[in-house]
């Protein structure tokens, strides 16, 4: 029998009630002899329903702590056999893909092709960790064609965002975007700041437009919508964050049909709240050793429910 908890969170779509720029919610403990079925909640009314993966992580390679990196080859086969006993619109990969070697492709992307809903691969700052003749070959390899996009399914945007657009890591080492990455990660450490990592990275200009853009489009489409991206931007000051983690705030702040904005990145997991919207990041699938790591995302006109496995905790998010 598959060892599975399940995190069943119940956001709230609307920003009635929220104060302050940040609240951080209360995460209660369920009953554990409550509902243990694997379909959860399938209740009438959904509207949306998909998986989650976050940074899987695969390299053949010894253990290193808590990452155990082969292991994520057999944790991400169970988990999609899991995933496609449930009829999902789509499977979204939140980055990290691969700890490092371009070779870990070939070994770990012909799994995902065994899901029976498509999959979405989000490019994370791991998944660059190859030689720089090899950079160019990533996207292709993740299947990944726009590495920003957007779709539009049964009145939901969908914004896929690409973290890793302005960094050091993402080009080779003499392309004149590397050096301009590294010009602003000088000036944010001059500044002190706690994201101020070369892991970490940002969204460049056009794509800020770009997500700027897709915001008003869809408010005029009367659709929610929910962010995808491999870094956060939530909670305020964690050393995960994206570069410009307080811009993409600010914008997402200024639309109250923004529901939810989704990661990985951060392998311990985190969850936020800030102007209505919800800020969850998921846990890491390369942390566990024998269990796994990984969701099922139900979308309701009035609520988010998201079923957790393996790792992610036993919670409740009001």
């Amino acid at each position: 029998m598959k060892r599975r908890h399940f995190l069943k969170a119940t956001l709230a779509l609307s920003i009635a009630g929220c104060s302050g720029p940040q609240e951080q919610a209360d995460q209660d403990i369920p009953d554990p002899d409550g509902p243990s079925d694997a379909r959860g909640s399938e209740e009438q009314g959904t509207i949306l329903k998909f998986g989650v993966i976050a940074d899987p992580q695969y390299a053949d390679q010894p253990d290193r702590g808590t990452r155990f990196y082969r292991n994520s080859l057999a944790k991400l086969s169970a988990s999609v056999s899991d995933l496609n006993e449930y009829e999902l619109d789509f499977v979204v990969t939140l980055g990290d893909v691969i700890d490092k070697d371009f070779a870990s492709f070939s070994e770990i992307m012909p799994l995902y092709d065994q899901l029976w809903a498509r999959h979405i691969a989000i490019p994370g700052n791991h998944d660059f960790d190859v030689d720089d003749a090899d950079k160019h070959r990533v996207l292709p390899a993740m299947n990944i064609t726009d590495s920003w996009h957007s779709e539009s399914l049964s009145g939901w945007r969908l914004l896929f965002l690409d973290g890793t657009d302005l960094s050091c890591y993402r080009y080779p080492a003499d392309d004149d975007r590397t050096a301009a990455a590294e010009e602003e990660l000088e000036r944010l450490r001059e500044l002190e700041l706690p994201n101020a990592k070369a892991w970490n990275s940002a969204i460049g200009e056009a794509q800020f437009s770009w997500l700027e853009e897709q915001l008003k489009e869809s408010l005029d489409n009367k659709e929610r919508v929910i962010v995808f991206c491999h870094f956060p931007v939530m909670p305020a000051g964690d050393a995960h964050n994206l570069w410009n983690a307080n811009e993409v705030v600010e914008l997402l702040s200024r639309f109250d049909h923004v529901a939810a904005y989704m990661n990985g990145h951060n392998h311990g997991g985190n969850y936020a709240r800030h102007n209505g919207c919800h800020f969850v990041n998921f846990k890491g699938m390369v942390e566990t050793e024998v269990e796994t790591a990984y969701a099922v995302v139900s979308c309701f006109s009035d609520r988010i429910e998201i079923e957790g496995f393996g790792l992610e905790p036993d919670q409740n998010l009001s």
